[in-house]
């Protein structure tokens, strides 16, 4: 089992990796949690808007019942922003499929000066040499694998910019419900772990990908070469990494994207937490439905939906 989380300021990433695997068909009573912290990674606001952008969900599902539950115990949140919180949480809990409880451990605290909030799983569990995030590890245990939360999110109580409402954002302030509805989408597996390092790059912790960087492409077709096959901490790497032409690739993405891969953010500088574990804002700008999962959220944006790519995406990787 090993540790991650992610940061969000209009966005959010992945951090580095650290703790302790689980061997497949290792008891739970071998595989206790070590309490190593990960490093948060920034990820910084888009310009400033001049217009309100919003995507809704379809209304159909905010009448359609669960398929998953989540629970989450929350600190620190004033009312108000619990209840954005929390129809952030029931988005989700109507996207998803598990037998198993999502459970989301979130604070509301001081961060610095411009961080809206920090989220992601909990930890990767080792399924077939491909690390799995605790969600989904649980989801295809049919049990709790471990007693820490499977998602860890804290959320900044001295930005002043925040919006709670029901209704889209006003230009001038952040959403705080599509801020969460990002973030939990990390924390149940939207992110890699790949990482470029000067002129070389990874897609390996201790070895192993995670279930998302067994889809990555360098190039959009479906015989472009895959990331984790190249050679590991290689200049080659490096430079797909910072090529921006890296695409998740499935058959299921394909069908939610009009028959073509799903571009992620992949700039020719590396943007720690940034790079990769998002779509390309480019190809999904503001106003798309599947805007929600790029690596930043601006003023007067509202996406109050993952959108298909994402979920495909997801169903992908275990969902």
């Amino acid at each position: 089992m090993t540790t991650l989380s992610t940061r969000l300021t209009a966005g959010a990433g992945l951090a580095a990796l650290v703790g302790l695997a689980l061997a497949p068909g290792a008891s739970t009573a071998e595989s206790a949690p070590r309490s190593l912290p990960g490093t948060l990674v920034p990820v910084y606001a888009g310009p400033a808007a001049t217009t309100q952008s919003v995507v809704e969900d379809a209304p159909s599902a905010a009448k359609a019942a669960p398929t998953a539950k989540f629970v989450v115990t929350y600190t620190g949140f004033t009312a108000e922003a619990k209840a954005a919180f929390q129809r952030a949480v029931n988005t989700w809990a109507g996207k998803l499929n598990t037998t198993v409880p999502v459970t989301v451990k979130a604070s509301w605290e001081p961060l610095g000066p411009g961080v809206l909030g920090a989220a992601g799983p909990s930890a990767v569990w080792d399924i077939g040499g491909v690390w799995n995030v605790d969600a989904i590890a649980n989801k295809k245990a049919g049990k709790q694998l471990n007693a820490s939360p499977d998602i860890v999110a804290r959320f900044s109580s001295n930005f002043t910019n925040w919006w709670f409402g029901t209704g889209p954002a006003p230009v001038g302030k952040y959403d705080f419900q599509s801020v969460v509805t990002h973030e939990l989408g990390h924390g149940v597996g939207f992110l890699g772990v790949g990482n470029a390092s000067g002129s070389t790059g990874t897609v390996k912790y201790q070895g192993k990908n995670t279930a998302y960087d067994r889809y990555t492409r360098l190039g959009s077709t479906a015989t472009s070469p895959l990331l984790w096959k190249m050679p590991d901490n290689s200049t080659q790497l490096g430079s797909a990494l910072k090529s921006n032409n890296v695409f998740f690739d499935s058959p299921g993405v394909r069908t939610a994207n009009g028959g073509k891969s799903a571009k992620l953010y992949a700039p020719s500088t590396w943007r720690q937490g940034s790079s990769y574990s998002h779509l390309d804002e480019t190809t999904f700008p503001k106003g798309n439905q599947n805007s929600l999962m790029t690596y930043a959220i601006s003023d007067g944006e509202t996406i109050r939906t993952p959108g298909p790519v994402t979920l495909a995406l997801l169903k992908t990787i275990g969902w």
